[in-house]
């Protein structure tokens, strides 16, 4: 990494430093947000596939499940950790006014990042993957929330995307694309901390993504850490940061250093599919 690239990937970490809640509006998928988009504006979307079009959308499953445990939502203390409990407690009008305003807000700012948009766009598809497997292997394995699961794997990379998006301003960064990958990489958990802590968001979801990056070994996971982390590495989608980082080496066959035999990996892959499809039909439809 040479002293033009050094420099500005400390002045990104100073930016990071600094994060507070409103400025947390950042692209995530220039096509999810035009999809929320066409879906908030359709009078006939109700709970429960506003639900769906939340949870694919990682910076607004984010402020849904934020406002839903706001003091003036929560007066007793008790925290949603789902989006469909979310949903369900703000109610239609509120999140159709929160996606309208994020989603413009990403939308402008969208031809700033254009340059950071395939690796944006990587990233969230692999999110949606990660999601649906999470709830997948929390049902078929374990006796953890599969709906909190779904959550904290939509939301686990948000640091990396705000980091994607705020890299925008350096183009030392954007024009090396693997000095880029080890930045966003060393970064990660730093942004991830500040992020999710700046949204408020369920200890346990933020514990659960500070944690994913290193996995724990048991098997089936006890904890959501370890679920996020087995959903990663099964994840059709690879991390495209992984991919750009010379350092990362990633093994072979990650299932079987995990203890996962062929049919298991196969199964949760085919159930995981279904649930990719409904989120991408909801998106779309």
């Amino acid at each position: 990494m040479n002293e033009a690239t050094h420099l500005a990937a400390e002045a990104l970490r100073r930016v990071v430093d600094e994060a507070t809640v409103g400025e947390l509006s950042f692209p995530t998928s220039v096509d999810a947000s035009r999809r929320v988009m066409k879906a908030v504006e359709n009078p006939d979307v109700g709970l429960d596939a506003l639900a769906k079009i939340v949870v694919a959308e990682p910076l607004l499953s984010a402020k849904v499940i934020r406002l839903a445990n706001s003091v003036a939502l929560n007066p007793g203390g008790n925290p949603v950790r789902d989006v469909k409990q979310a949903v369900l407690r703000v109610g239609m009008d509120p999140i159709k006014s929160l996606a309208m305003a994020l989603v413009l807000d990403q939308l402008r700012q969208s031809q700033r990042h254009r340059r950071c948009r395939d690796l944006s766009n990587r990233l969230w598809e692999r999110s949606i993957h990660i999601a649906a497997l999470s709830y997948v292997l929390a049902r078929k394995l374990t006796r953890l929330d599969a709906d909190e699961a779904m959550f904290a794997g939509i939301v686990h990379d948000l640091g990396r995307f705000y980091l994607l998006a705020r890299a925008a301003d350096y183009p030392e960064l954007l024009n090396d694309t693997q000095a880029l990958a080890e930045v966003v990489n060393d970064l990660g958990e730093h942004a991830g901390n500040r992020v999710l802590s700046e949204l408020d968001l369920p200890e346990s979801v933020v514990h659960a993504v500070l944690s994913s990056r290193r996995y724990g070994g048991s098997m089936p996971p006890a904890s959501l850490g370890d679920l996020l982390f087995i959903a990663g590495a099964l994840s059709p989608r690879p991390d495209p940061f992984d991919e750009l980082d010379a350092r990362v080496v990633v093994p072979e066959n990650r299932a079987a250093a995990l203890g996962l035999d062929q049919s298991t990996v196969v199964d949760v892959i085919t159930a995981s599919g279904d649930e990719i499809y409904s989120i991408v039909l909801a998106l779309e439809s």
